[in-house]
């Protein structure tokens, strides 16, 4: 057997024979686990929230100099960091493979 097939063989076959598990919730923490994840998320919407009304008045101020490029960009990483804050559970499962 040549050193690239055996290479080819170990490639194939290592991942097959890992374990993956399941994940579960530690007794007693279904509520607080919960309860903590709810609020950092209900923060990041709101601090995303804040984020746009701060771009939206630099945009307004901005947009009478010809300057309004700028704030254009920013608004689309709000909207990208919105994105993952809602679908984080779902990102992060899919990372997994749960």
């Amino acid at each position: 057997m040549s050193l690239l097939t055996s290479a080819l063989h170990v490639v194939t076959s290592v991942p097959m024979d890992i374990p993956d598990p399941d994940p579960v919730v530690p007794p007693g923490f279904e509520g607080p686990a919960g309860l903590i994840i709810g609020m950092l998320r209900w923060g990041g919407l709101t601090l995303a929230v804040i984020g746009i009304i701060i771009i939206a008045a630099r945009l307004t101020i901005n947009i009478r100099r010809g300057e309004a490029a700028h704030e254009v960009g920013g608004l689309g990483y709000v909207a990208l960091a919105v994105i993952l804050i809602g679908a984080a559970a779902a990102l992060v499962g899919f990372i997994a493979g749960a």
